[in-house]
Protein backbone atom coordinates (compact mmCIF):
# COMPACT_ATOMS: atom_id res chain seq x y z
CA UNK A 1 0.00 0.00 0.00
CA UNK A 2 1.15 3.47 -0.84
CA UNK A 3 -0.30 6.42 1.10
CA UNK A 4 0.30 9.89 -0.30
CA UNK A 5 -0.87 12.87 1.75
CA UNK A 6 -0.89 16.40 0.32
CA UNK A 7 -0.33 19.29 2.70
CA UNK A 8 -0.41 23.05 2.39
CA UNK A 9 1.53 25.52 4.53
CA UNK A 10 0.97 29.25 4.40
CA UNK A 11 2.25 32.19 6.38
CA UNK A 12 5.47 32.66 8.26
CA UNK A 13 6.96 31.27 11.45
CA UNK A 14 8.74 34.59 12.05
CA UNK A 15 5.51 36.58 11.66
CA UNK A 16 3.59 34.00 13.75
CA UNK A 17 1.11 33.45 10.90
CA UNK A 18 2.09 29.89 9.96
CA UNK A 19 -0.81 27.57 9.15
CA UNK A 20 -0.73 23.97 7.95
CA UNK A 21 -3.56 21.82 6.65
CA UNK A 22 -4.08 18.44 5.10
CA UNK A 23 -5.54 18.84 1.61
CA UNK A 24 -6.21 15.19 0.82
CA UNK A 25 -4.87 11.67 1.06
CA UNK A 26 -4.50 9.22 -1.80
CA UNK A 27 -4.10 5.51 -1.14
CA UNK A 28 -3.13 2.85 -3.65
CA UNK A 29 -3.38 -0.82 -2.69
CA UNK A 30 -1.89 -3.49 -4.96
CA UNK A 31 -2.80 -7.07 -4.12
CA UNK A 32 -1.56 -10.28 -5.66
CA UNK A 33 -3.68 -13.26 -4.72
CA UNK A 34 -5.30 -16.34 -6.18
CA UNK A 35 -8.30 -15.89 -3.85
CA UNK A 36 -11.67 -15.10 -5.43
CA UNK A 37 -12.25 -11.42 -6.22
CA UNK A 38 -15.30 -11.16 -3.95
CA UNK A 39 -13.30 -12.46 -0.97
CA UNK A 40 -10.53 -9.93 -1.56
CA UNK A 41 -13.08 -7.12 -1.98
CA UNK A 42 -14.73 -8.11 1.32
CA UNK A 43 -11.36 -8.26 3.08
CA UNK A 44 -10.39 -4.79 1.82
CA UNK A 45 -13.76 -3.30 2.82
CA UNK A 46 -13.43 -4.81 6.30
CA UNK A 47 -9.88 -3.51 6.68
CA UNK A 48 -11.00 0.01 5.70
CA UNK A 49 -13.83 -0.06 8.27
CA UNK A 50 -11.35 -1.16 10.96
CA UNK A 51 -8.71 1.47 10.12
CA UNK A 52 -8.47 4.25 12.71
CA UNK A 53 -6.56 6.49 10.30
CA UNK A 54 -9.19 6.21 7.58
CA UNK A 55 -11.85 7.13 10.15
CA UNK A 56 -9.83 10.11 11.38
CA UNK A 57 -9.41 11.39 7.83
CA UNK A 58 -12.98 10.82 6.65
CA UNK A 59 -14.92 11.95 9.73
CA UNK A 60 -14.57 15.10 11.85
CA UNK A 61 -13.38 14.47 15.40
CA UNK A 62 -12.94 16.64 18.45
CA UNK A 63 -9.27 17.20 19.31
CA UNK A 64 -8.32 18.09 22.88
CA UNK A 65 -4.84 19.37 23.65
CA UNK A 66 -3.11 20.04 26.92
CA UNK A 67 0.38 21.46 27.28
CA UNK A 68 2.43 21.76 30.43
CA UNK A 69 5.71 23.48 31.14
CA UNK A 70 7.72 22.27 34.11
CA UNK A 71 4.68 20.37 35.36
CA UNK A 72 2.33 23.36 35.20
CA UNK A 73 -0.31 24.16 32.56
CA UNK A 74 1.03 26.40 29.79
CA UNK A 75 -1.39 29.28 29.24
CA UNK A 76 -1.74 31.48 26.20
CA UNK A 77 -1.71 28.89 23.44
Amino acid sequence: MTVTPRFEQTGSIGADTIQSRLIDVETSLHIESSAPTDEIAKLVATAERMCFLMDAIREPHEVRNTTSLNGKPLAGI
